[in-house]
């Protein structure tokens, strides 16, 4: 079945008559791991576009994947999850003028055959299962993979996380295993993906991320960078990163205002649901404690679970209006406040990254400040990384009227900038 699903693959993508020339085998070594779930709708597109319909700035159209794949919850255990993988649909006429160095814009210096480089995107926060990439691109062009792959050509790999997508489990929001593991798993499954279906791939990985996003590229990357030396990363953009959870937990808590409750009200319910000594009635005041389960139910959009909790509204938007008040001011206080030493080991910033890394973020960011990034880059720096480097974004303008305005417009301006960084590095530059 594999052979014949693999011989129509083959037949109805022009790319796939290209040979090795840079890294690429078609003996499957550089498969790794056997946790792809083959299925007889795994090499069927779920999204085809063809160039015409991107706009400008599309060097080819794409085609779409959804995949499933093994990977591991916070407990260790076995479980199924999914996600996106999508290429560019090239053409012959492509290839060869790619070959034959006439293509404006790629370097092509060695005249070598086309090859994939792997760029391993992490989603910001969703709030209902239709956003999940897997879910969301058969109804809406995905504009992350359209400009990495359609306009950057490269193979674009986005798992839907758990919780989301296919998998039954509770999404693990913030919490670095369970985003880390999903990461590095659909990384494997999809070298095995395009090993299966012979695309080109030379063998580099980078990885991207906005927001709980980039969260889960840093947390992936440590996870690479310990454990995983099959897998070479070639760069890591960790966007508007929330890296240091304990502080921003005490800096949020402290503040007079909260930017976005549903993003606090969310880590509170899935840190309950994830560890056992975590009570979210001692958490989260009532009757908000017993509404989060079903406010969480992947049904309920951003606006609907906003309306529901406390908001400018409604009586103030207030910490203490969402949160415990003598609970906050115990986990502020007290280091062994047991809350607090779930984000304390949540944080991921006790490693030293050897990886090429810019820390995307917009300078006045009242969702994810800025302080996020400057946290990291200082703690890196510190640990002895002479590989990190902050990229400070000052072209959003703010909007007291509206916290999240900054958070959202800047994660366009972040990508544009992170894939012409990522297009740098593959073509051989810094």
């Amino acid at each position: 079945m594999v052979k014949q699903i693999r011989k129509s693959f083959v037949i109805s993508t022009a790319i796939l008559v290209l040979l090795s020339g840079c890294g690429y085998d078609n003996e499957d070594k550089n498969v790794i791991g056997d946790n792809l779930i083959l299925t007889t709708e795994t090499f069927t597109p779920v999204v085809e576009l063809p160039k015409e319909v991107l706009g400008e700035g599309a060097l080819a159209g794409i085609k779409s994947y959804k995949i499933n794949y093994m990977t591991t919850n916070h407990k260790g255990e076995k479980v199924k999850a999914s996600g996106l993988i999508t290429i560019p649909a090239l053409s012959e006429e492509f290839l060869a003028g790619y070959k034959a160095n006439l293509i404006p814009g790629l370097d092509n210096p060695t005249n070598r055959d086309f090859s994939f480089s792997i760029v391993s995107d992490q989603h910001g926060t969703i709030f209902t299962n239709a956003e999940s990439p897997s879910k969301a691109s058969q109804t809406n062009p995905n504009t992350v993979s359209i400009g990495f792959s359609a306009q950057a050509l490269f193979m674009t790999v986005q798992p839907d996380y758990l919780g989301y997508g296919d998998s039954n489990e509770t999404h693990p929001f913030i919490i670095k295993d369970g985003l880390a593991n999903t990461t590095v798993d659909i990384i494997k499954a999809a070298i095995a993906f395009a090993n299966k279906a012979e695309l080109p791939i030379n063998g580099q990985v980078y990885l991207s991320g906005y927001s709980e996003g980039g969260y889960a590229t840093m947390a992936a990357a440590k996870e690479i960078q310990e454990n995983h030396p099959e897998i070479t990363l070639k760069a890591v953009a960790p966007m508007a990163s929330p890296s240091d959870v304990e502080t921003m937990a005490i800096d949020t808590l402290s503040a007079p205002m909260m930017a976005f409750p549903p993003f606090l009200a969310y880590l509170a319910h899935a840190y309950a649901e994830t560890y056992d000594d975590i009570n979210i009635s001692e958490v989260v005041n009532a009757p908000y404690a017993s509404m989060l389960p079903t406010l969480f139910d992947l049904e309920h959009n951003s606006t609907a679970i906003y309306f529901a909790l406390p908001n400018i509204y409604n009586g103030g938007q207030e910490p203490d209006k969402l949160f415990v008040p003598n609970y906050s001011d115990d986990l502020i206080a007290n280091s062994d406040n047991a809350l607090r030493q779930k984000f304390a080991a949540n944080s991921v910033l006790d490693w030293t990254p050897q990886m090429p890394m810019r820390l995307y973020h917009c300078v006045n960011d009242m969702v994810i400040p800025y302080k996020m990034s400057e946290l990291a880059l200082t703690k890196f720096t510190d640990n002895g990384s002479t590989t990190v480097e902050a990229a400070p974004i000052s072209t959003i303008d703010s909007n007291l009227s509206n916290p999240t305005q900054v958070h959202a417009e800047c994660g366009p301006v972040a990508y544009k900038q992170t894939i012409t960084w990522f297009n740098q590095i593959r073509s051989g530059g810094q």
